[in-house]
């Protein structure tokens, strides 16, 4: 299964066509993959890490700037947490993915925009007691 959902993604992937879009068509795409590749979750332990340094390669391999790792090393669990929330939902609590953080994210990295990549608003609701820590746990993929 782990294969054949990594071979989907990468034949999607390779079939993209980056010609012709604009620079937020590119960021909305390369986040969606980033999350989508993460989402298989392949290792016990390390899976963000990983996910992190291949875009960050696939990123320069493209040619779609110089790399900048501080923006991932300062925002490590913002990052972790992003790809968390662009895969979580709980639909009976009206809780749906949602892609925007890891937007900011990448926006930042490929854009030098100044978006604030706060972790506190990563959050679904500040009432309830559960976090983006425990909710990773929770993820069946």
């Amino acid at each position: 299964m782990i294969k054949d959902t990594l071979e989907y993604d990468f034949n999607e992937e390779k079939n993209y066509n980056y010609s012709n879009k604009s620079h937020d068509e590119i960021i909305s795409h390369i986040a969606t993959f980033t999350s989508n590749i993460w989402q298989v979750h392949p290792f016990g332990e390390g899976n963000t890490r990983t996910t992190a340094l291949f875009i960050q390669k696939y990123i320069q391999y493209l040619g779609l700037g110089d790399m900048n790792n501080e923006i991932f090393k300062d925002n490590s669990r913002y990052f972790r947490n992003a790809l968390v929330r662009a895969n979580f939902r709980d639909i009976s609590k009206g809780i749906y993915e949602d892609d925007n953080f890891l937007y900011k994210f990448f926006s930042n990295l490929l854009l030098e925009t100044n978006y604030e990549l706060n972790d506190q608003d990563l959050y679904v609701a500040k009432e309830e007691e559960k976090n983006f820590d425990d909710i990773e746990n929770d993820v069946e993929l």
